[in-house]
């Protein structure tokens, strides 16, 4: 009997639920009851709203048999499985009591061409990322199993979903329900997004609600201003008479790639670090820097480094080992500084990156809002430490001669999205003239001078009750919250619950039946080590 037919989950009255989630659910429950409806469905919720835990609880009662979730790149996979693993005893089922045992939980498993057909056939939820999915690969989904296998099929950050990978994906599958999610419902080469788009829920109810960081722009304003015409040039002329020389686009790129420029905003971002833990409790906060190209990331984190900070930097040309090394730092709260170069876009999920210092000129909305969107996950005590508002206030800091004002308002206000697509449909071919990898020797761009006097200017994206909580608290000691119940840091409702929850008998069956994925890799193990280590040796 299919999971999604005989389970009986806790959602609709379900406390630990967050209302997008439970008014999404119901959007699409009331969608896919009537067979005339599209069967491919689009829903918006803004990063760190809660997209994961409404894919986990999407197929019940709608889903007729297995679901599969396909993600973009791997570090979305890895976030959603990580959340949807039944073996996790802080799974999203289970930490938000949609089920109360393991016993109730779906079978999942991490889809790799060498599972063997029997595994895939034992699972409710299949997750993988899109390259799985292609179909010149022997190894790709589509290649073992018929397009009835599944009945639903979740898009995440589906933005991505209309190129020619994801379309296939879905004509192949032609029968099964479609839903597509994303945080940002638009793309930077202006194609629409299929589906009917069947609920939305705006940024700044998240913000409103607590359920994402609140969040501040400050912009870095010298005074006075001075260019070179060239980088080698030593002649300086001034904001005003550049502007008559040059186009924007050379200005902004001056401003972005000088070093006084740069060690500007470094030190105002540090300063905001430094004030940030003061009031927290000294909280793991950290700095993500996002430069031009790597040169340009390399010689960003040069500077953060010369200021005494611990700085990982991550790129899309390092080996996955050291990627995995620079990941580790950051997990572990090695580091105070991350640099990255078009990498930590969308589904990166380190909830303590709370400063965004912008080192490039952005031209368009999709990059823009992806990059903020990493400091927009709120934290909470049963992350382990004791919180208060400054912990969910999230703050941008970028020089004002990058010319940003734009992006900025366009994001706070969130305007009409046909009005973004138009504008980014004509800035396109500008975003992708400032690629990574190009030298900087290659670019044309002058040095800047400024001034010790400066301005630094704040806004914030809008008056929610953490922002007025911290005005009111600026003059008061730091109140400690009640040290956490469990090596878990949770209050003790929730220590009870995982109590429980631990109590199941974590034994090979257990994990042969929730994850038969990760059992068949260890029977292999285990095999490996039984002929290496005991067959071989006796013969």
């Amino acid at each position: 009997m299919n999971h999604y037919l005989v389970a009986n989950p806790h959602i609709r009255s379900n406390v630990n639920l967050r209302d997008p989630q439970i008014f999404a659910y119901e959007k699409m429950l009331n969608h896919y009851s009537n067979d005339d409806n599209d069967r491919t469905s689009l829903i918006v919720l803004p990063t760190g709203s809660g997209k994961t835990g409404l894919m986990a609880i999407a197929p019940y009662g709608i889903a007729k048999k297995r679901v599969l979730i396909i993600t973009p790149q791997t570090v979305v996979k890895d976030t959603v499985l990580g959340s949807l693993d039944p073996m996790y005893p802080l799974n999203f089922w289970l930490s938000t009591k949609v089920f109360s045992g393991k016993y109730e939980l779906p079978t999942v498993i991490e889809y790799s061409g060498k599972l063997s057909q029997d595994i895939l056939e034992s699972a409710d939820l299949v997750i993988l990322n899109i390259h799985k999915l292609q179909e010149r690969l022997e190894s790709s989904l589509l290649k073992k199993v018929d397009p009835t296998f599944f009945d639903m099929i979740i898009i995440d950050e589906a933005h991505h979903s209309e190129a020619h990978t994801w379309k296939n994906a879905v004509q192949y599958f032609s029968e099964a329900k479609i839903l597509k999610v994303t945080g940002t419902p638009f793309r930077s080469d202006g194609v629409k997004i299929e589906g009917e788009e069947i609920y939305s829920y705006r940024l700044g109810q998240a913000m409103a609600n607590g359920y994402v960081k609140s969040l501040e722009r400050f912009t870095h304003s010298p005074e006075k201003m001075a260019f070179t015409l060239d980088k080698n040039d030593d002649k300086f002329y001034t904001l005003e008479e550049v502007m008559e020389l040059k186009p924007e686009d050379w200005i902004t790129r001056s401003v972005a790639l000088s070093y006084e420029s740069n060690i500007s905003v470094v030190e105002r971002s540090i300063s905001m670090l430094n004030v940030k833990k003061d009031k927290t409790n000294y909280n793991p906060h950290k700095i993500v820097a996002v430069a031009c190209s790597i040169e340009h990331a390399e010689q960003l984190k040069g500077i953060y480094e010369q200021k005494g900070l611990q700085v990982a930097i991550v790129h899309s040309k390092m080996e996955k080992s050291e990627l995995k090394k620079e990941f580790d730092k950051i997990e572990t709260h090695d580091v105070e500084v991350v640099v990255n170069v078009a990498l930590l876009g969308e589904g990166y999920d380190h909830k303590f990156l709370s400063i965004a210092a912008i080192f490039r000129p952005f031209k368009s909305d999709l990059p823009y809002q992806q990059f903020i969107g990493r400091v927009l996950r709120s934290i909470s005590i049963s992350d382990g430490y004791e919180v208060n508002e400054e912990d969910n206030i999230a703050q941008v800091i970028h020089h004002k001669e990058l010319n940003l004002d734009g992006l900025w308002e366009r994001y706070k206000n969130e305007i009409d999205r046909s009005n973004v697509i138009k504008e980014m449909k004509k800035k396109h071919k500008i975003e992708k003239s400032l690629k990574p990898t190009t030298p900087l020797e290659d670019l044309d761009f002058g040095n800047t001078s400024e001034s010790d006097s400066y301005v630094t200017n704040a806004d914030t994206f809008m008056d929610t009750v953490l922002i007025k909580r911290r005005e009111n608290k600026l003059a008061e000691e730091q109140e400690r919250i009640q040290k956490l119940m469990s090596d878990f840091g949770v209050t003790e409702e929730l220590a009870i619950s995982l109590n429980k929850q631990m109590n199941v008998k974590s034994d090979a069956e257990t994990e042969r039946l929730l994850r038969p994925d990760l059992y068949q890799q260890n029977l292999r193990s285990l095999l490996n080590s039984k002929i290496n280590e005991e067959i071989i040796p006796d013969i």
